[in-house]
C-alpha cells in the first residue's frame, strides 16, 4: 500500500512576506498609471490658473482690508499648486516642447491663462500669465524637480515663485517651497511645505502645509499678527481676520450735581 503524501505548508517569513508586499504595491502603481488620464504639466497648470474666484473676491475687499486681500491671493497660489500636483508623475502626459506656449480660456470669467514651457531638464520649468478682466493679472514660474526622498517619502520639490496684481495698484508678491509626494507610492495627491507672501501695503504672511494638507499660517503688520490660516487641502484654506479696530480711551463725564456735594 502506497503511502500518503504529506504536504508541509512553510511559514513565511520576513522575505517572503515583504516580496507579496512590494509585488502588490507594485500592481495597484502600474493599473493607476495605466487607468489615469494622461495631462502633461503645461495643461495641468493652465487649467489650475483659471479658478481664479479667491482672486476675485480679493479685489472687492480693495481698497481697504488689505490683509485679506493678500490672504486671497495666497489661497489662490495654494490651490493652483495643489490642483497642478494633481496626479503628478502618473497621469504625465508627453509634455509640450521647450518653446511652446499653451493658452486655455474661462468661458464663464473670460479669463485667460497662458503657460510657456521653458526647460524640461534639470527642472521642469513653465513660465505662466494670467490676465482677469476688471480683477488683474498673475504672472509667475513654477518649476517642478526630480523625485528626491523627503522625509520617508518620495517626492518632488515644486517651488512657485509669482506675482499678483490687483485694481488699486495693488501687488503682493508670493514664493513657494512646496513639495509634491509620489502619487504611485501615496495614492492620492499629496502637497506639503511653506509658502511666504508680502504686498505692498505693509503685510507679510507664511503658510505652511503639513503633509497630511493642514493648513496654518498668519498675516503680520507691523510685527503684530492680524490673522490666521486654517482648513486643509480637501476642504479649502481659510483665512480668520482679527478686529484692529484701536480701542480708544473714554473719557470720563462730568461729574453730576449730587457727586460734586
Amino acid at each position: 500500500m502506497s503511502k500518503p503524501i504529506e504536504l508541509l505548508a512553510k511559514k513565511p517569513n520576513a522575505g517572503h512576506i515583504a516580496l507579496a508586499v512590494s509585488a502588490a504595491v507594485g500592481t495597484v502603481a502600474i493599473a493607476r498609471y495605466f487607468s489615469a488620464r494622461k495631462v502633461n504639466g503645461a495643461e495641468r497648470l493652465a487649467e489650475a490658473l483659471l479658478d481664479t474666484d479667491s482672486l476675485k473676491e480679493a479685489a472687492q475687499k480693495l481698497p481697504d482690508a488689505s490683509e485679506a486681500v493678500l490672504a486671497g491671493c495666497a489661497t489662490y497660489l495654494i490651490r493652483v499648486a495643489y490642483r497642478a500636483a494633481a496626479g503628478q508623475g502618473a497621469a504625465t502626459g508627453l509634455e509640450d516642447p521647450i518653446g511652446n506656449s499653451r493658452t486655455l480660456s474661462h468661458s464663464y470669467s473670460k479669463a485667460i491663462a497662458t503657460v510657456l514651457t521653458e526647460s524640461h531638464s534639470p527642472d521642469h520649468m513653465l513660465t505662466y500669465a494670467v490676465m482677469i478682466p476688471d480683477v488683474g493679472e498673475v504672472r509667475g514660474t513654477r518649476r517642478v524637480g526630480s523625485m528626491k526622498i523627503s522625509g520617508l517619502s518620495p517626492a518632488r520639490p515644486a517651488p512657485d515663485v509669482a506675482q499678483i496684481s490687483l485694481k488699486d495698484d495693488y501687488t503682493a508678491q508670493l514664493e513657494s517651497a512646496f513639495e509634491i509626494a509620489d502619487y504611485l507610492v501615496t495614492g492620492r495627491t499629496r502637497l506639503f511645505g511653506t509658502a511666504m507672501l508680502r504686498d505692498n501695503r505693509g503685510n507679510v504672511g507664511r503658510v505652511h502645509i503639513g503633509f497630511d494638507g493642514a493648513v496654518t499660517g498668519t498675516i503680520t503688520r507691523e510685527a503684530k499678527v492680524i490673522g490666521r490660516f486654517e482648513g486643509s487641502l480637501a476642504d479649502g484654506a481659510r483665512f480668520r481676520q482679527y478686529d484692529t479696530t484701536p480701542v480708544l480711551p473714554t473719557t470720563p463725564a462730568d461729574p453730576t450735581p449730587d457727586e460734586m456735594l
